[in-house]
């Protein structure tokens, strides 16, 4: 299987394994905290002025000593805030059961000659289904404009970022708190609020928290008791009753604090009510289609790139995508899904390019194993950067073969020993493949004491023809030198031919499964080595033949040979030796 199409399967497979963990739930706490994230990299903004938080807070304890208070502390607050012309009065305080009748009595009079009063009804719920219900007073319902319920749901993690704005209890809905303030408020029934609500699929909407404890105004209780509060600063507003005193509980971790009164957790919500400025859910589509987009973007171009790209084109689509993401929060107030498309682009690029890696790693050693022995150093870095250069199972291309033999080596052998014999040949062989890898020659085999080497293959090399002919001159060059070397050893000297020939042959891998060899087959290559055989007959050393005259005639001083009859040609080859270089090449 091709590379590319196992890069492929991979970007798939990745986009199919973030899917299925999407849809299990696995990213819903880490998306739960990039929510956290983004809303602190947004910053704190300013609530509407419509809201004021009626706190029972330290002062006010010390004043009207401890909680609970009498009902009738209640009443007086009530009366206080009529006085001041407040709008809507929402309590966050439960009166359930019966106290003293007479305070009882108070509370629902002063609840009543208000007109203005919003209360709590309080639900057991079970697996997200309300199973029983802890109403107020019969008469503090009678007497408030709307019941809500104040149950919040943490999420796993104990932040609270949500809020389900209704609550089914035996058939009939309730509204949450905040919404049944915030329709108080705006003279809207609550079932308008809620019917175009962006919801989660446990029918929650998210919570869009202006910043941290005490964003908004915050009175003491017992200062408007005591009447030290301006009018002014009441009136026609929002006035919300609940606790702040960090002994009395009732406090929530969120985005922006560890530690937020619950009552500002309500007024966060009115807040995003009567301002319509609600944080929306994305079609159910959009993380899906955002995930196997970048998914598929991914897979085509990361098989693909050399590695600094792919590194380069994984660094821009997660910045892009961390970009896009929390525009759409900030500016559009749109929550996309961060974290599957973020850990994709970052799991598969970790699984393209390790693989890639690995296999990249193994088809280098095995490049070096297979190649190492008859390739020069400079065309293995080139096929190791460009591995698909190497065409594996032959092809037909133009090639310069060159074919050397030592003449006499048989009479050498005789008269010397075999450890003699062995040495002289290594030193020899030794120096013709220096001389064949400098010219960026494949060394096919040796032929025993023969040496077959071959250019354009299978890396191209257009001067083919001139690296195999300066080639044949620098091997003559060298085995000048050595035999003077053996001279002044006074060891045999030996003599070779050399036969080059270019034309069309067969390059590629041969042979069984368990053994190949990169090897050239066709008649041209059998005009190479017939070439290399006519030198004892013209006793001279480098015989090239017309095709490769063609290409070298102006580069070296040559002499015509004739022509020669060679099995597998129909007409006679004309042949010429090579004398020297005629100007200087470059190997």
């Amino acid at each position: 299987m091709k590379k590319k199409t196992i890069g492929y399967l991979l970007g798939i497979s990745a986009i199919l394994i973030i899917l299925v963990l999407n849809f299990l739930g696995i990213f819903e706490l880490l998306e739960d905290k990039s929510y956290d994230f983004r809303l602190k990299l947004r910053g704190q903004k300013n609530p509407t002025g419509e809201i004021i938080i009626a706190a029972v807070d330290e002062e006010s304890l010390e004043k009207l000593g401890r909680w609970p208070w009498d009902r009738s502390v209640h009443a007086k607050l009530i009366e206080k805030l009529i006085q001041s012309d407040v709008k809507i009065i929402g309590f966050d305080v439960l009166f359930i059961e019966k106290s003293n009748p007479q305070s009882d009595a108070k509370l629902s009079d002063a609840m009543m000659k208000a007109h203005r009063c919003v209360n709590e009804i309080l639900f057991e719920v079970v697996k997200g289904v309300a199973v029983k219900s802890k109403p107020p007073l019969e008469s503090i319902i009678k007497n408030s404009l709307l019941l809500g319920s104040p149950n919040i749901f943490p999420e796993t993690d104990g932040v609270v970022r949500k809020m389900k704005p209704v609550i089914e209890y035996q058939g009939t809905l309730y509204p949450h708190i905040s919404v049944a303030i915030a329709s108080a408020y705006l003279n809207k029934p609550w079932q308008d609020l809620v019917k175009n609500l962006s919801l989660d699929r446990r029918g929650e909407m998210l919570i869009n928290y202006c910043g941290e404890f005490e964003t908004f105004r915050y009175v003491s209780y017992s200062k408007i008791i005591d009447g030290d509060i301006d009018a002014e600063l009441l009136k026609n507003k929002i006035v919300l009753i609940g606790y702040a005193s960090a002994g009395l509980g009732d406090r929530h971790v969120t985005p922006f604090s560890p530690a937020m009164p619950g009552i500002e957790t309500i007024a966060n919500n009115i807040n995003a009510f009567i301002n319509s400025d609600f944080i929306s859910y994305p079609n159910a589509w959009t993380g899906f289609l955002s995930v196997v987009s970048v998914g598929l973007i991914l897979t085509f171009f990361l098989p693909k790139f050399s590695p600094w790209k792919s590194t380069l084109l994984t660094i821009f689509i997660f910045i892009f995508w961390s970009f896009i993401c929390n525009y759409y929060f900030a500016e559009r107030k749109v929550w996309l899904e961060y974290i599957p498309t973020a850990f994709l682009v970052i799991f598969s690029y970790i699984s393209i390019t390790s693989w890639r890696f690995i296999t990249e790693e193994k088809e280098k050693r095995w490049l070096k194993k297979a190649f190492g022995q008859y390739l020069s150093p400079l065309v293995i870095n080139e096929l190791q950067k460009n591995p698909d250069a190497l065409t594996l199972g032959g092809k037909r291309a133009e090639l310069s073969v060159l074919f050397s033999d030592i003449r006499g080596f048989t009479t050498i052998s005789e008269a010397s020993t075999p450890e003699e014999v062995v040495a002289l040949l290594n030193e020899y062989l030794t120096k013709m493949t220096e001389v064949v890898f400098k010219y960026e020659g494949t060394l096919d085999k040796f032929i025993g004491d023969a040496v077959m080497a071959f250019w354009n293959a299978p890396l191209p090399q257009n001067d083919h023809a001139k690296r195999a002919v300066f080639c044949a001159i620098d091997m003559m060059d060298e085995l000048a030198k050595l035999q003077q070397k053996w001279r002044d050893e006074k060891r045999p000297i030996i003599d070779i031919g050399i036969g080059v020939n270019t034309g069309d042959m067969v390059v590629g891998n041969m042979g069984s499964v368990e053994r190949m060899d990169y090897t050239v087959i066709g008649d041209n290559v059998n005009l190479g080595a017939r070439l290399e055989s006519l030198n004892k007959e013209f006793k001279t050393h480098i015989i090239i033949s017309e095709s490769t005259y063609q290409y070298v005639k102006d580069l070296v001083k040559t002499k015509p040979l004739g022509t020669t009859k060679v099995k597998g040609k129909e007409k006679p080859v004309e042949i010429f030796e090579v004398i020297e270089r005629q100007v200087e090449g470059k190997g």
